[in-house]
């Protein structure tokens, strides 16, 4: 039989062990996603969200070797190498015509990969459903600045 103290440390071992697991699992949440659909809606919260179509429009596979939309919460160096497949690399380098930020955060995007290159500059919440003529269909990189 258990006593008191018996189960109140069991019960502190097993709240303790499942908070480990809830912190694990959304320290090791995805950072990227792909095909986040049509509209301005579809970009999660906290996340920066690039379509290959003005308007918020994901188009189809560029090539066959890029995305149509994709968002993340992270720095992307290299817009062309964002997901890896038997036929190769692929990413949104150079195809992006409209952009939402749903962070708080101001973002760069870059001309070139490594954030070199002309730099377009967005604040938090703003969103562009045209970008302009300079750097649309050339981003190949962001980060938050």
């Amino acid at each position: 039989m258990f006593s008191k103290r018996s189960l109140t440390r069991l019960g502190l071992g097993t709240a303790v062990a499942a908070g480990l697991v809830v912190a694990a699992a959304t320290s090791a949440g995805a950072t990227t996603v792909t095909n986040i659909g049509h509209g301005a809606g579809s970009c999660p919260a906290g996340y920066i969200c690039l379509w290959s179509e003005g308007n918020f429009i994901q188009g189809g596979f560029v090539y066959d070797h890029k995305f149509g939309s994709f968002g993340s919460n992270q720095n992307i160096s290299d817009m062309g190498k964002l997901g890896r497949t038997s036929t190769g690399d692929k990413g949104m380098q150079d195809v992006t015509s409209s952009v939402l930020n749903n962070t708080g955060s101001s973002i760069c995007f870059y001309e070139h990969n490594g954030y070199g290159g002309a730099e377009f500059r967005i604040g938090p919440w703003e969103q562009w459903p045209s970008l302009p003529s300079w750097i649309n269909d050339r981003i190949s990189s962001f980060k938050y600045c």
